[in-house]
């Protein structure tokens, strides 16, 4: 196992731990994007479940699986979920700009995003 593969691991538990807490206290998750369910809607801690939730940590645990057995296309799974980070990243920085969002937490979550993607990405590029 390289530092690479550490660096996307790493990445993995904060992308599992995100979303497994986001699973078991959806009111976090709501705060943490800043989004509320539409009034008089119940589906939206449902949704925070789903998608904040387990489809976070199952994307990270199973890449983090992956590398830990060494599976064929371990690289490419984990810089699957890069992608998806630093692309996230780059809507936010657009939105800083186009849409006037400039904040402490909007640029930390630009840092924070595209730090997760590049750790994501090391094992295939750097590995």
């Amino acid at each position: 196992m390289t530092i690479f593969d550490i660096l996307a691991l790493t990445a993995c538990a904060v992308g599992a731990g995100l979303g497994g807490y986001a699973f078991i206290n959806p009111g976090w998750a709501s705060r943490l994007v800043r989004l509320v369910p539409m009034e008089g809607k119940k589906e939206g801690p449902s949704e925070f479940r789903a998608t904040l939730g387990l489809l976070f940590f199952g994307a990270h645990a199973f890449a983090a699986w992956a590398l830990v057995t060494s599976q064929a296309g371990a690289d490419m799974a984990a810089a699957t979920l890069g992608a998806a980070w630093l692309g996230s990243s780059v809507g936010r920085a657009v939105s800083l700009y186009v849409d006037n969002t400039v904040s402490r937490l909007n640029v930390f979550n630009v840092f924070f995003e595209f730090t997760l993607g590049c750790a994501l990405f090391s094992p295939l590029l750097l590995g």
